[in-house]
């Protein structure tokens, strides 16, 4: 009976609470929709290479008026400010987070009416934020319908997601021909109309690359680093266990691992001789830390285009990597990095080793390698490019 009264109690809380988040939005925050000629919806302003490109993208529509609606509650605000100076932000994940039918549908309501009746908001984008594909239905088709896939994953839980809202989509974006593949096979595995292909539009995404000097890495000393998030499909326990068996042949070389969730696995990381650093969101401090580094490793699953191969190549850092999503577009084996093509997990950390060593015992390929990464990503990442077709998108 006490848990049935408090679980009762607890219901009618957050109804209430809800309610009174759901109200303060009405009166604060649907003013910021109603003036923006653009509005997103995206789920994070943490740390994440998608949170980067988002945060790029509304960059690159000023001086357009952009609302970012957040969806999701953020594990850190490392992004928040930089979101907040660029465009009018709402987090709703207050109101969706307790759950109340009731309350919920008042806000999907308020948002999308709002939307459709602006006299200003000319588009609506979506990227990662399965929110947005509750909205979608109820959006105008007088106002262009946008979403962006960064890559997407073997089976893919949002398959269905995908389907169900093309008859909505005016302009679908992917960061790559990889990510077209698997998009276009997503649509023909669900029998989807060709027609439907025509507006998938590839957006590379890009950096701010303000070195122009290639600077060669100090051959004595080897650093190896892991950037990223603790998750399942980047598989850092992959790259604590090549730093363990490198460093047993030579205990001299050193492993860096920069990102976040990582704090849980503390033990484990220093038990593979690894220094963490935490996370790294200053450009500056980020830049500072590839500058010495010799090889940054992508043990990942799968992926879109990792941004942190961009920004690292443009240190001259050399990419070994799982020969997986957009990275082979990008990276050429033995030419400006090192591709890995096991599949199997011993496989993979036995081909990683051997790598590494190859390039150490090899100056001249580590210098060459090393040299055609930082030139490969002066001519192809700058962030110029990805403006200009960001803003083509939007004006179009």
């Amino acid at each position: 009976m006490y848990k049935k009264i408090k679980k009762s109690l607890k219901n009618v809380i957050y109804f209430f609470y809800g309610l009174w988040t759901l109200f303060l939005l009405l009166i604060f925050d649907l003013e910021k929709i109603k003036q923006s000629e653009i509005v997103c919806f995206f789920p994070y302003y943490h740390t994440g290479g998608a949170e980067k490109v988002h945060l790029n993208i509304v960059k690159a529509l000023s001086p357009k008026k952009v609302c970012v609606i957040f969806t999701l509650n953020s594990a850190t605000k490392n992004f928040q400010d930089q979101f907040n100076a660029n465009a009018n932000c709402i987090e709703i994940n207050p109101i969706l987070n307790k759950k109340n039918l009731f309350v919920n549908s008042l806000l999907k309501k308020s948002i999308y009416k709002t939307i459709n009746t602006s006299n200003n908001c000319k588009t609506v984008l979506g990227s990662n934020a399965t929110y947005f594909y509750k909205i979608l239905p109820f959006i105008s088709n007088q106002i262009t319908r946008i979403d962006l896939f960064h890559a997407f994953g073997k089976p893919d839980g949002r398959e269905l997601e995908v389907v169900d809202s093309v008859k909505y989509i005016d302009k679908r974006i992917v960061i790559n021909q990889n990510t077209k593949k698997d998009l276009l096979e997503i649509y023909a595995h669900n029998n989807v109309a060709t027609k439907h292909n025509e507006v998938v539009q590839i957006i590379e995404n890009g950096i701010a690359i303000e070195n122009n000097e290639f600077s060669s890495k100090d051959s004595s000393a080897i650093k190896i680093g892991f950037v990223g998030r603790w998750s399942d499909e980047k598989r850092p326990e992959i790259f604590l266990e090549i730093a363990k068996q490198v460093r047993l042949k030579n205990s001299s070389i050193e492993f860096y691992m920069v990102g976040i969730g990582m704090k849980s696995n503390i033990d484990c990381i220093n038990e593979a001789g690894v220094f963490f650093l935490g996370e790294i969101t200053n450009v500056k401090e980020l830049a500072a830390f590839y500058e010495p580094l010799s090889f940054l490793l992508i043990t990942s699953e799968y992926e879109g285009f990792p941004m942190v191969i961009m920004e690292s190549m443009a240190q001259g850092v050399i990419s070994i990597s799982t020969n997986v999503g957009g990275i082979s577009e990008h990276i050429t084996n033995n030419e400006n990095g090192i591709l890995i093509n096991e599949l199997e997990d011993n496989r993979i950390v036995e081909e990683f080793c051997n790598s590494i060593f190859q390039l150490i015992e090899n100056k001249k390929l580590r210098n060459d390698l090393s040299y055609n990464s930082f030139l490969y990503a002066q001519t192809h990442f700058s962030i110029e490019n990805f403006n200009t077709n960001y803003r083509k998108l939007f004006s179009s």
